[in-house]
């Protein structure tokens, strides 16, 4: 009798142990979930303000610019032309428009990307920017080279594959380089680093002319 109270107390036991090392795995595998979540809403809201920061800076600059009524400079920006197999330069549509008039170059270039990412208004382009892409910020260099840093919204484009990649980075780069003499080449840049490509099909590891 008491041989087999001591094996249902070994049982017990160990059946208790069990259970205790499941419920701390769980009580683990929770907090850990807790913390990639927190820190997930954490870099999340991070990249909101940063956006936002940026976004307000731009309004700031342009509102400065109005304010001081110095005019508007008319720009022509390229965008995809639907039903073309490949979208290089020469294939991609024309659009005038106009932006303020400054001297500063980054200014400048800042107001071109911003209304690239717009897309075109005319039925003829074709948007391949998400509604969600911002330009962070952009560098100039003394060769001539453009830094383009754009957020990470820019690797989810409206259409996918080959075309929508060169389309956008086509668009940028002869928009920036038709408008700015200044700027002879462009490289980009997503949230700040670089990238071998835009999203997965086009390689951006060389500057782009």
């Amino acid at each position: 009798m008491n041989t087999q109270k001591n094996i249902l107390r070994s049982r017990m036991s160990k059946v208790t142990k069990e259970h205790r090392t499941i419920l701390i795995a769980l009580a683990l595998v929770s907090l850990v979930v807790m913390v990639t979540l927190y820190l997930y809403n954490i870099e999340r809201q991070h990249q909101e303000n940063v956006s936002n920061v940026d976004q307000n800076r731009l309004d700031v600059e342009s509102s400065a610019l109005e304010a001081r009524n110095s005019g508007d400079l008319t720009i022509k920006l390229y965008f995809y032309q639907p039903g073309v197999m490949a979208p290089y330069p020469d294939l991609l549509t024309v659009e005038t428009r106009s932006i303020f008039l400054t001297e500063n170059i980054i200014l400048t270039a800042r107001q071109i990307i911003h209304e690239v990412l717009k897309g075109p208004s005319t039925k003829e382009g074709f948007q391949v920017f998400s509604e969600r892409a911002k330009l962070r910020q952009v560098y100039l260099l003394e060769d001539g080279t453009a830094l383009v840093d754009l957020s990470q919204e820019i690797i989810y484009p409206a259409v996918g594959g080959v075309a929508a990649e060169l389309s956008a980075l086509y668009s940028m780069t002869r928009s920036l380089i038709e408008n700015i003499q200044e700027i002879r080449q462009i490289r980009f840049l997503v949230e700040g680093r670089e990238r071998s490509t835009l999203a997965g099909h086009v390689s951006i590891r060389e500057p782009f002319m």
